[in-house]
């Protein structure tokens, strides 16, 4: 099959479509990572969201190394300034597109926000880039991601990923810790204070000490958990389920987690707002 195809003739077994950024991620059933531009409109991938160069409106394959086997597709951003993460068979997640608000996460925790460097000088990146200061943050949170259980390796540090409009959501293995890290002004990266960009930290909202974290979901400046029941759990940020675009948000991010087989069902609409 040529791979300038059109979408429709692609068996994707996972895609990702970003609701207001117009592009699209998804994995095909020969486990190769397509993205395209599925509205022009809101998509230009002049900051890098497809992760490659080339023909914007059919799918081409993204870039990434031999050994990095695409297995989930993440999408996110605002139009114009998308970002996409994949998070590979081995654990690793890389990202690409936007990084103007650090919603890449590519800098180290250690340096706080004033000392995050943008690789190449640039606020975005055209090919994915493996984040492994994340994975370095992860264990430091949780040591026991660092076991050597090979069975448990596609899931070894990290259990979902969630991408809203400038920043991105990551849920540990340990269905307890949920990082955070882009812009958070609005309050979205639920931190104690409401930064106005943060590198990778650990969400004193949106995480648990107690009942499991099953699936995170995130849409423009808003940020939400869900249990293992589909649930609402916790939610940060400027939220309001009253919203058209939310709610579409909420059942499209309860449809994938249900698909990743991270919750049970499809859950309920309210929120509980939970404090741990």
């Amino acid at each position: 099959m040529s791979e300038q195809t059109n979408a429709n003739n692609l068996d994707f077994k996972r895609k990702s479509k970003a609701q207001e950024a117009g592009h699209t991620l998804g994995i095909a059933s020969n486990g190769k990572a397509f993205s395209y531009c599925h509205n022009p409109k809101t998509c230009d991938n002049e900051l890098g969201q497809l992760g490659r160069p080339g023909n914007t409106s059919i799918p081409l394959p993204v870039i990434l190394p031999d050994e990095a086997v695409p297995r989930y597709a993440y999408t996110g951003g605002f139009p114009s300034s998308g970002h996409s993460a994949i998070l590979d068979s081995t654990g690793h997640l890389w990202v690409s597109g936007c990084d103007r608000w650090q919603q890449l996460g590519l800098g180290s925790s250690d340096g706080g926000s004033t000392g995050y460097t943008w690789k190449g000088g640039r606020l975005w990146q055209t090919q994915f880039q493996n984040n492994l200061h994340l994975i370095e943050y992860l264990e430091r949170l949780d040591p026991s991601l660092n076991s050597r259980d090979c069975i448990d390796r596609p899931k070894k540090w990290i259990r979902d990923v969630a991408l809203g409009g400038d920043h991105t959501l990551i849920l540990s293995h340990n269905k307890k810790d949920v990082i955070a890290f882009g812009k958070g002004g609005e309050g979205q990266l639920g931190l104690a204070s409401k930064p106005w960009v943060s590198c990778p930290a650990k969400s004193k909202v949106l995480s648990s000490s107690n009942a499991d974290v099953a699936a995170v979901c995130a849409y423009r400046h808003c940020s939400f958990t869900l249990d293992d029941r589909g649930t609402v759990k916790n939610v940060a940020g400027k939220c309001s389920f009253e919203i058209k675009g939310l709610q579409r948000a909420l059942d499209l991010c309860r449809k994938r987690a249900h698909e990743d087989g991270l919750i049970s069902s499809e859950g309920c609409t309210e929120a509980t707002n939970e404090k741990d």
